[in-house]
């Protein structure tokens, strides 16, 4: 091993995990309510030590890198505030490596360095034995001038410690009464019983870690609304019966006597953990159970799986989902997860021993991804929809962009994060996160086909590859990166990635594009896979073209222009007739006009027909994952702006404001993963915090707010502000117009702005930030308008499709008409 780690080389100890590794747990059958199934302390951790001497501190460096999550202390002092570090690779390919400061953690003369390293996503339950059966692995160096101390086979090891058992998908068991790690980490304490570790090969690349880093979320904690005690079970003729209640409190501390349980009430799904203070006696245990929701009703019919009142979570699967604590006894004591997460809105406390509660944080994991846009409507179901896409996706966007957080799954789906891409852009910087990501993606890339897989990295439990839509996201990511980043970089370095997956497709499947696998996910009128595949195809292809041409490869360019023609004509071929498509789905409809499949007079006529049939469904889409991210922003680039509205606003089955009104606080998996008329879905496949069909909120900032790339960066800027014209005899039954919106987003070109009012005239402000310039398409109310005071005769201005054409220099401007 060269570089930084030139001396060092990977060491772990014997390790023995409660499961089998390579478990297959999709389709395996569970015993009825698996989710009680209790967790048990197994041995510990592996952990590392070394004693080293230093002779100065000023400028020291830390350096490691782990297969498996790994804390590190030095001399009683946790190192760094990141989680589950180093993060998530395909470790049979890379592991990466973090860099830290720790000149105030050195003293001159002795000191001592401790790692504990759990199996994290390398070999815990989420691997599926994808990475082989090692055990958790430690990379480690100091140096201060000179290399102080570097991972060889004089270290010191041992399983043990407090964690007595850690694992992403089951959670973690902790005893109070097991010395700290930090005290561990003291240098001069015995540690008995400890031996040598073992040097281990690791034939992957190591290196440098890339974007944001995991961490509790600065700003985001919450503490409960509500703690509810019960202590049994009331019968009332359900399957289950109801809780017992006992008492409900709103502020600490409260006391749990044995048999007594609590609910603990967030009022928000989040993703983290719990953070718990607690007095009682010695050898007491908390357990704590995470759930999205609590049963209903208790019967069966409705999908509850225990009374009602208590903690739903037959819908983690083989996920446990839980924490136990013992308490030491010694007054107050804390605890916090630290080797699991997490999705959550309410907790279940309970104790074989009086508890005392003093207080209760929910901390917030995710990738610290600084936060960039800001959206406000005048309707309030819309920002509740605005803050449930919001937090899906800092709770799902954890090392990769997982699908769920909470059961035997949070994988990276392809996907899901491909059709949410944008939305996630404009609500946060992620470019770092996404290129992050796509190395994964190349390093999981097929040798041979060049093959995407449906997840990345890849796991034992889903290991297929290149299915139309999700293997697409290969392509259509950087694109959308560069597109709102303007950085080429991520660009340039997935360039021969996504070549590579072009031509096995060639290869594979001629012009008829990726393998038809999932289609449009969870569609309730489902279209064509093979049409899924094709039009996706014709999509990479365009993209192709256009990122070859920036990257300055016009060579490629033209190649890509012309498969993109050969692949069109393929589509024709196969799914229109006499220029008509064969399907007819919304769907189908809403691919070919946003991804340019029919232009001109023909798309001004599907948009119309597209409307059409929306208007007859009930003002109701029935699109999935893959229609549903395209289908607002498609009717309004082809003047449909009404029925976006129409959709925005609905709230009968399926729309996006159909869950609010059944409790959602997250984007949930189904547009009915529970109702109040039925209750919840089928178990298999229902989670309530899955951020796709959040995509709705790209066509909130780029057609009702108006803010959009005209350049790559946001260099020029595109202001298309599409205010709710609807009238009164438009207005489908039960919904009102949007009158006002105001939009922030702070854009790699600096702070753009752009609000507009109906409620008294037309009112538009915007910013264009320095250094930046911007187009205004401003709507026609008069024939007269005013800029900053200064009114202007409409007749002088630039007319496009009903708009006043406008060049905005920086600064900020009110305009009004």
């Amino acid at each position: 091993m060269t570089g930084i780690f030139e001396h060092a080389k990977f060491i772990t100890t014997d390790f023995t995990n409660y499961f089998e590794n390579g478990e297959k747990v999709w389709g395996q059958r569970r015993p009825a309510l698996y989710q009680h199934t209790e967790l048990v302390p197994g041995d510990g951790l592996p952990m590392f030590a070394k004693d080293f001497d230093a002779r100065r501190t000023k400028g020291a460096k830390l350096y490691f890198s782990a297969l498996g999550c790994a804390e590190i202390y030095i001399n009683g002092q946790r190192v760094g505030n990141d989680e589950m570090a180093p993060g998530w690779t395909d470790y049979n390919k890379r592991a990466l490596y973090r860099e830290y400061d720790v000149s105030s953690l050195l003293r001159r003369g002795k000191n001592r360095v401790l790692a504990v390293v759990s199996p994290g996503w390398y070999t815990g339950r989420i691997a599926g034995g994808y990475y082989g059966n090692g055990a958790p692995s430690l990379l480690l160096k100091i140096e201060c001038g000179e290399e102080l101390v570097s991972t060889d086979g004089s270290w010191l090891a041992s399983v043990g410690g407090p964690i007595r058992l850690a694992d992403i998908w089951d959670g973690e068991y902790r005893d109070g009464n097991e010395t700290g790690y930090a005290e561990l980490s003291e240098p001069g304490r015995v540690l008995d019983g400890w031996k040598k570790a073992r040097v281990t090969k690791y034939a992957g690349k190591i290196t440098p870690y890339i974007g944001s880093t995991v961490r509790v979320r600065e700003g985001l904690s919450r503490a409960p609304e509500t703690l509810t005690v019960f202590d049994g079970v009331e019968h009332n003729g359900s399957d289950y019966g109801k809780i017992h209640v006992c008492g409900v409190y709103d502020k600490l501390p409260v006391k749990l006597e044995r048999g007594q349980k609590m609910v603990l009430d967030l009022g928000q799904e989040v993703v983290g953990h719990l953070a718990v203070a607690a007095k009682g006696e010695k050898g007491v245990t908390v357990k704590m159970r995470y759930a999205e929701f609590l049963n209903d009703s208790g019967l069966i019919s409705r999908g509850n799986d225990g009374p009602e009142g208590s903690v739903y979570t037959i819908n983690l699967r083989s996920a446990l989902g839980k924490a136990y604590y013992v308490l030491a006894g010694k007054g107050e004591e804390t605890y916090r997860p630290t080797f699991t997460f997490f999705g959550f809105r309410y907790v279940e406390l309970s104790a074989d021993g009086e508890v005392e509660f003093t207080s209760f944080t929910a901390e917030v994991v995710g990738n610290d991804n600084r936060e960039t846009g800001k959206l406000e409507t005048s309707n309030a179901m819309v920002n509740k929809l605005i803050s449930n896409t919001l937090w899906g996706q800092r709770g799902n966007y954890l090392s990769v962009p997982t699908d769920c957080p909470q059961r035997d799954e949070r994988l990276g789906w392809t996907g899901d994060a491909q059709a949410f891409s944008v939305t996630a852009a404009y609500n946060a910087d992620v470019y770092g996160f996404f290129r992050k990501w796509l190395q994964d993606m190349r390093d999981s890339q097929g040798k041979q086909t060049g093959g995407y897989g449906h997840v990345n990295p890849r796991v034992g439990c889903c290991d297929g590859e290149n299915a139309s839509a999700w293997a697409d996201a290969g392509v259509i990511i950087p694109y959308n990166m560069y597109r709102m980043f303007g950085d080429k970089t991520i660009v340039e370095e997935h360039f021969a990635s996504m070549e590579k997956y072009i031509n096995g497709l060639l290869e594979a499947r001629g012009l008829a594009g990726a393998y038809p696998v999932f289609g449009d996910w969870l569609a309730y009128d489902k279209c064509s896979n093979e049409f899924i595949s094709s039009v996706y195809f014709i999509r990479d292809l365009e993209l192709m073209a256009y990122m070859s041409a920036e990257i300055g490869k016009p060579g490629k360019a033209r190649k890509y222009a012309k498969l993109r023609e050969d692949a069109l004509a393929y589509f024709r071929k196969t799914f229109m007739r006499r220029g008509k498509l064969k399907g007819d789905t919304q769907t189908e409809k809403v691919l070919c006009l946003a991804f340019g499949i029919v232009t001109g007079k023909d798309a001004d006529a599907m948009a119309k027909a597209l409307a059409k049939q929306i208007a007859e469904n009930g003002d109701r889409l029935s699109t999935g994952f893959l229609g549903s991210y395209t289908l607002c922003p498609a009717l309004s680039s082809f003047g449909q702006d009404k029925t976006a509205y129409d959709l925005l606003l609905q709230r009968n089955e399926p729309s996006w404001l159909y869950s609010i009104d059944q409790g959602a606080t997250t984007i949930w998996e189904r547009w009915n993963s529970y109702t109040k008329a039925t209750g919840f879905g089928h178990v298999g496949m229902n989670s309530f915090n899955h951020y796709a069909y959040g995509s709705v909120v790209e066509w909130i900032y780029r057609f009702s707010a108006g803010i959009e790339p005209l350049e790559p960066g946001f260099r020029s800027i595109l202001l298309r502000p599409t205010p709710d014209t609807r009238t009164d005899a438009e207005l489908p039954e039960g919904q009102e117009r949007v009158t006002w919106v105001k939009a922030e987003y702070d854009s790699a070109a600096g702070l753009i702005k752009s609000a507009w009012s109906t409620e008294d005239g037309f009112v538009y402000d915007c910013a264009v930030p320095e250094g930046a310039v911007a187009r205004l398409e401003l709507p026609v109310f008069a024939g007269k308008f005013t800029v900053n005071g200064v009114e202007h005769d409409g007749k002088d201005c630039e007319t496009v499709n009903g708009r006043y054409v406008i060049n905005l220099a920086p600064g900020e401007y009110e305009i009004t008409q």
